[in-house]
């Protein structure tokens, strides 16, 4: 397999999609602060995998691990893992205690996300909500809470190293080309049409924006280069350091290639100011890397 690394970065529109421990009656988004004093919202990317392998589940594309609290500790079932693999298992890694005095098995994820970050600032948004409907029906006073909330645009980034999919040395298996080839294009397939959840919404995350491809490379080539700028109130998709990113170049076996020979973009028509001159939507995009994962199964 000479083309091992499969990188996706991905342009989503939501209300925030993850909660941290609140005081009192006020829900907290989980957010972080830059050195500029600006503060941007995310969402975990155990969160993000949660919502990933529930919508599989919930298409009956994938069936959950078994899990187990033998040893102490909820986790896998080492002994379905002794005879089979499962998918989440597979992607996403394990780690096996087996008592005490005993080492642990463990896999590192072949599938990884980075947390989903706001592109944009959040200015401190929140909406009150009541019980009014309930209090109204009983006569009473209405009890009230107060939720952080926001809209904007967040990235995040998949990467999958296609070598190892299918390969354990722990539990000895090593599954065909088709079930890898089947396993990775799932996995992009769940991304297509993503949603998440949340204190009674169900956010949509499927892509408004997407650049990636499979490549020699194992990098996160365009997660820090993609970013959302707005010219007055319309929102655009910043060409630069996206430029630079497909026009830089990598040695592979003493020939030069260029990362923008093997990537492919895809956009929502009428999302951004300007469309960059991409032609194809997310979903066709996200449907010819799933052609390209199959072909480096195949090189």
């Amino acid at each position: 397999m000479n083309r091992k690394a499969l990188t996706i970065t991905y342009v989503v529109k939501a209300f925030p999609c993850n909660y941290d421990e609140g005081y009192g009656n006020v829900s907290i988004a989980k957010k972080v602060h830059r050195g500029s004093g600006e503060t941007y919202l995310f969402t975990s990317r155990q969160a993000l995998r949660y919502s990933i392998v529930n919508w599989l589940v919930e298409q009956k594309v994938w069936k959950y691990a078994h899990l187990t609290s033998a040893e102490g500790v909820k986790q896998y079932n080492p002994e379905q893992l002794n005879e089979q693999f499962p998918e989440e298992a597979d992607l996403f890694g394990y780690m096996i205690t087996a008592g005490r005095g005993k080492a642990a098995k463990t896999r590192a994820a072949v599938a990884k996300l980075t947390h989903l970050i706001s592109l944009e600032p959040w200015f401190g948004d929140q909406d009150l909500l009541t019980n009014k409907n309930f209090a109204d029906r009983i006569q009473e006073n209405p009890d009230m809470a107060n939720i952080e909330t926001g809209y904007g645009y967040y990235k995040y980034s998949l990467s999958v190293d296609l070598d190892k999919v299918g390969e354990d040395e722990n539990f000895n298996h090593h599954l065909s080309k088709e079930e890898k080839i089947k396993r990775v294009c799932d996995l992009i397939e769940a991304t297509k049409f993503l949603f998440r959840d949340i204190r009674g919404r169900r956010e949509d995350l499927k892509p408004v924006f997407v650049v990636g491809g499979v490549y020699h490379k194992k990098s996160l080539f365009f997660h820090n280069a993609v970013n959302v700028d707005f010219k007055g109130s319309k929102p655009f998709i910043k060409q630069e350091g996206l430029n630079q990113v497909l026009e830089a170049k990598y040695e592979v076996d003493g020939k030069e290639l260029k990362v923008g020979d093997f990537t492919l973009l895809g956009i929502q028509k009428g999302e951004f100011w300007d469309d960059l001159e991409i032609e194809k939507s997310s979903f066709d995009t996200l449907d010819q890397i799933k052609e390209e994962v199959k072909k480096s199964f195949n090189e």
